[in-house]
């Protein structure tokens, strides 16, 4: 029996490989789905944008067209220490942040648009918060999973 030359069998193990690794599932973001505010509306999140969705409205993709033309988009992880120094001028949000975020870092999802910002902190699997940032003042508000 003739055995292959080293070359051909590499590329038949690449090519034998390369359907199971095509069809191996790329993994889902821990920011997918939707997620609800107080106000009933609903947020979800895309590679590249997030999709904001009022009560009583059509739902809106963020992008610069929608942001003045200044639009940025991104998915990281953050440091506690971080993340609460997002509102240095206002000591009662800092200590609101401060007993939210008890962790050393999170997975957080940043927007940008216009003259304002948002940082989403997962908090875990059903809860994040929304640190929002306009100049010098920020706030915060809790969204859960729907």
């Amino acid at each position: 029996m003739r055995t292959l030359p080293r070359r051909r069998y590499i590329a038949l193990i690449l090519l034998a490989a390369l359907p199971a690794a095509c069809a191996a599932p790329e993994p889902q973001s821990p920011f997918a789905g939707a997620w609800s505010g107080a106000e009933r509306y609903q947020i979800s999140f895309r590679d590249n944008t997030v999709v904001q969705q009022p009560a009583d409205g059509p739902p809106t993709a963020l992008g610069p067209e929608t942001c003045a033309g200044r639009f940025r988009f991104g998915y990281a992880r953050r440091g506690r220490d971080a993340l609460i120094a997002l509102a240095p001028e206002q000591p009662d949000l800092r200590s609101r942040l401060t007993l939210l975020l008890v962790r050393p870092d999170y997975p957080v999802a940043e927007l940008g648009c216009g003259d304002g910002g948002t940082t989403y902190v997962l908090l875990d699997d059903r809860n994040l918060i929304a640190i929002h940032r306009d100049a010098d003042v920020a706030g915060i508000e809790q969204l859960s999973r729907s």
